[in-house]
């Protein structure tokens, strides 16, 4: 295992570390050659440490995280949660991000980064896609499967396979915890329901209030309660994932993108595209 020897900012300025000496990880070899469906980038620990933090602009892959003891904090689109035990946090590719340990009780976690369109659309299939954070998770034997394996064979042609089977657990469990926790709601159903069936047509947060005759702060409490974020950032969400698809499976022009999903506006849509994924809707189709 290797360990991180003092804070350094990447030559390209795109991720910022706080201190990481007291963190150890194994860096995976690849065949460049090789189409992997999963990829490992790294796979480590960070032991508490109440000056650690990693900040990225722009993540190219998957960061799945464990807390092991300790607390911390992720901040992802202009929100932040807070993270504790069992907690699993997931911070998906194309968003800007930063997390760290709380400095009064810093947190230990084993964490895994990894490059991967399957997972992308597993995520979307069990409706995780909005979510970032996972209590009480149940998920510390899989991540202390995934960090054996990154001591005994840290090479992509050996492991990815065994590596791909205990991500599909993680986000299986994560997506039992989730709709365990939604049945309870029928507020919440409804509300998600409602934002499904507008991800094509202009809707507002206020008309879907009025619709249920609830005020709308009772509806983004109990929205968020559920899911994990407000309705606002749900639809947005799902908005721009549909945008990412189309961008990169169509030749549909940037405005008509827009339009489809029911933007008004292409400067604003361009804007907030970059502003959840760091790249202009144009660099994220060409790969810039």
């Amino acid at each position: 295992m290797l360990q991180y020897t003092s804070k350094k900012t990447d030559p390209k300025k795109n991720i910022t570390y706080g201190n990481c000496k007291k963190e150890s990880f194994a860096i995976f070899s690849f065949n460049p050659a090789k189409d992997y469906p999963l990829r490992v980038e790294m796979i480590g620990v960070t032991y508490p440490d109440k000056d650690y933090f990693i900040e990225r602009k722009h993540s190219d892959y998957f960061v799945f995280e464990y807390v092991v003891s300790g607390s911390g904090y992720v901040s992802v689109g202009g929100e932040k949660f807070s993270v504790g035990e069992d907690c699993v946090y997931v911070l998906q590719p194309g968003a800007s991000h930063r997390y760290g340990a709380d400095r009064k009780t810093p947190y230990q976690k084993i964490w895994i980064n990894f490059f991967s369109g399957i997972v992308a659309d597993m995520f979307a299939a069990y409706g995780l896609s909005s979510h970032t954070v996972f209590p009480n998770s149940g998920c510390r034997k899989y991540f202390d499967e995934l960090f054996e394996i990154a001591q005994t064979s840290p090479d992509n042609d050996e492991c990815y396979l065994q590596v791909s089977e205990v991500i599909f657990r993680i986000i299986i469990a994560l997506a039992q915890n989730v709709s365990k926790n939604r049945k309870a709601s029928y507020v919440a159903n409804a509300v998600k329901t409602k934002l499904d069936s507008s991800l094509y047509r202009k809707i507002t947060i206020e008309t879907i209030a009025s619709e249920l005759a609830i005020s709308k702060s009772q509806m983004t409490r109990e929205f968020k309660r559920y899911y994990g974020v407000t309705p606002y950032r749900y639809i947005l969400d799902r908005k721009i994932a549909i945008a990412k698809r189309l961008l990169l499976t169509t030749d549909l022009k940037v405005f008509e993108i827009s339009a489809r999903l029911g933007f008004s506006d292409e400067y604003y849509f361009s804007d907030l595209f970059k502003e959840k994924t760091g790249v202009s809707p144009l660099a994220f189709r060409f790969g810039k």
